[in-house]
């Protein structure tokens, strides 16, 4: 998607826009006594919509302009006559004038609604507008809906009434959630990104990985992996970190499509990863009414298990390809890149520390904000001036439009389904669908994730998932958290596999790779998105939910078998394995993928034989 180049006059009304818009939700931040939760909603949308109509052209792939148009700066006055309407009146209606709405609110509600589906095909695309215009001409047309999905039908009076007026529709939990939790933490990447954050953690991946095989590779794995839990974006982290990491790999051997690849998938990964994760694991807590830090702790055990996958591919394809390093003296040792940058540690610490001891998630993300500025102040040539501090500010507004962009349609999607009272009837389609059996119905939200996201933001994929497909998972009998955890992992799916695969499209334009070819080599790297899902539903040990036995002798049999699955699936162990060598493996690592005693001992079995042929045949190959 081209962009405008803003320039002059032009270019300061976006960066006093997206500053302002930033500063006051960063304030906010720090005690909800600033804003009200109607005011935030409400001017969260208002800022998104008025930097999209600014920084996106409407014709998609018709960037580069100098200026913005004078029919965008009318719907930027429109949009902010909507929103501000809303606010001023939102009380009067709430309290004295409910289910009493007049021609001035319906219009309005016509405006603001499209304005944002506009502001959502400008950076999105049409796939989203399709989801959104069939959850919203349902509700029109509900008597000649089919089977189960009919109703008697709403006036389209009733549909702009409830969709703009109430807080079911545009501005309810999904504004909320992105306005008090996502938007903050956006601003703290923002500062960590303008402060140097990416190359600090970038040589500190290359400090501790210094003389591995495929040094650069597992760099990468590190270090997406820390800042894309700060970033919460897969593709943002994939141009962080990739910049970087992706020459690095190609440099040592790694060919193009694996060099992309392996970006592409480690810097999804941090969408798991806490203390950020993605945007959508705010929504989760809210939408399952648990907190962050649980959500943030169930999590955790699968997102390490996932990166540890990631890094043995990484490990036998350079082992199998004699990839090594980097060469010592071009690798900064631990000592000096702590020394120059250990401040860049102390705001992720922070984070999990005021989230430990009891505080709000928002309130973490300001303390770290903060700690940013005040910590550059003991640095010689990192100190965050005013200059700084304006720059990384409007670089958080600039970088929340392509989550928050989504948030109206994403609104109008879940006020279709809430109105017509939908959410029950697709959970009764699962279950039909997938005959009651678990396996299957998994497998369907697996799907519905895949063709989803191929037009969607992983945060909207997951958010339209939440309430077509996961009610259907706990009616199959699949704890609630869980079955929403499920649609979490499954949300990302597209990220890095084809056939729209964003993330991986991203690395491939950084590591001149055919793009769908990088997406089908992300496939094995990433693999785990397919797999870890089920053993949330099966294994719920992995989400740290059991006794400590449990979840040791759990971590236990599925790090040895992704090991040992990884050697088979690359084809190499101590040496090239042979192909009934590589069968033995990954059966043998599917298993120990199972923890149950039968399943476990077969598994070790497997591995067991294969590995000691490799010992044998390496100890003979040594003595001749």
């Amino acid at each position: 998607m081209k962009l405008r180049n803003l320039q002059g006059f032009h270019k300061n009304v976006f960066y006093f826009t997206s500053l302002i818009f930033s500063l006051m939700f960063l304030i906010s931040s720090s005690s909800a006594r600033f804003m009200p939760t109607e005011a935030r909603r409400s001017l969260y949308l208002m800022f998104n919509v008025m930097l999209t109509l600014m920084l996106y052209p409407p014709i998609r792939g018709k960037g580069g302009q100098s200026k913005i148009p004078l029919y965008d700066y009318a719907l930027i006055g429109l949009s902010a006559v909507t929103f501000i309407y809303w606010l001023m009146t939102y009380r009067h209606f709430a309290t004295v004038a409910r289910g009493m709405a007049n021609q001035v609110d319906f219009y309005m509600g016509i405006v603001c609604l499209l304005l944002l589906v506009e502001a959502a095909r400008r950076v999105l695309g049409p796939i989203l507008l399709i989801v959104g215009g069939i959850f919203t001409l349902q509700l029109y047309y509900g008597p000649y809906m089919p089977g189960m999905f009919a109703h008697r039908g709403f006036s389209l009076f009733r549909i702009v009434e409830f969709l703009y007026r109430t807080t079911e529709g545009v501005f309810g939990s999904i504004a909320s959630t992105f306005s008090t939790f996502v938007l903050p933490f956006v601003i703290m990447g923002a500062f960590l990104e303008v402060s140097g954050a990416g190359d600090f953690f970038i040589k500190l991946a290359l400090s501790v990985t210094r003389g591995w095989a495929g040094g650069p590779a597992k760099v990468s794995v590190i270090a997406s992996a820390i800042f894309g839990s700060i970033s919460g974006s897969s593709t943002a982290n994939v141009v962080a970190t990739g910049t970087f990491t992706i020459p690095m790999m190609k440099r040592v051997g790694f060919a193009p499509e694996h060099a992309g690849a392996i970006e592409a998938a480690a810097s999804t990964g941090g969408q798991f990863l806490p203390p950020v994760m993605g945007a959508g694991a705010f929504l989760l807590a809210n939408l399952t009414e648990t907190p962050y830090l649980t959500i943030a702790k169930m999590n955790t055990l699968p997102a390490l298990l996932y990166f540890f996958w990631v890094g043995m591919m990484v490990h036998f394809y350079a082992k199998k390809l004699n990839i090594g390093s980097l060469p010592d003296e071009e690798i900064p040792t631990l000592r000096q890149t702590l020394k120059e940058g250990w401040f860049f540690i102390v705001p992720i610490a922070l984070v999990f520390v005021i989230l430990f001891s009891g505080q709000s998630v928002e309130r973490a993300a300001f303390v770290a904000t903060v700690s940013c500025v005040v910590l550059s102040w003991f640095t010689k040539d990192k100190k965050m001036k005013f200059r700084e501090v304006g720059n990384a500010l409007s670089i958080g507004g600039k970088n929340n439009i392509s989550v928050g962009a989504s948030i109206g349609m994403l609104g109008i999607v879940m006020g279709g389904i809430t109105l017509a009272g939908m959410g029950q009837k697709f959970g009764m389609l699962v279950i039909s669908l997938s005959g009651g059996r678990m396996f299957i119905g998994i497998l369907l939200v697996a799907l519905v994730g895949a063709v989803i996201g191929m037009g969607a933001t992983q945060t909207a994929t997951y958010i339209i998932m939440s309430l077509i497909v996961v009610p259907g998972l706990v009616s199959l009998g699949i704890d609630m958290v869980i079955s929403h955890i499920i649609a979490f992992w499954f949300s990302a799916v597209s990220n890095v596999t084809p056939p729209v695969c964003v993330a991986a499209f991203a690395a491939a334009s950084i590591a001149d790779s055919h793009p769908m070819r990088t997406g089908f080599v992300g496939v094995k790297y990433s693999l785990m998105l397919f797999i870890l899902p089920f053993t949330f539903a099966y294994f719920p040990e992995i989400l740290v939910q059991g006794t400590w036995t449990q979840i040791i002798y759990m971590t236990v049999c599925v790090v040895i078998g992704l090991t040992v699955f990884a050697s088979g699936f690359e084809g190499f162990f101590i040496t090239p394995l042979n192909l009934p060598e590589r069968i033995l493996m990954m059966a043998g690592g599917l298993l120990l993928l199972i923890p149950e005693g039968m399943t476990d001992v077969a598994g070790a079995v497997a591995a067991a034989a294969v590995i000691l042929r490799q010992m044998r045949g390496r100890r003979g190959a040594v003595k001749t």
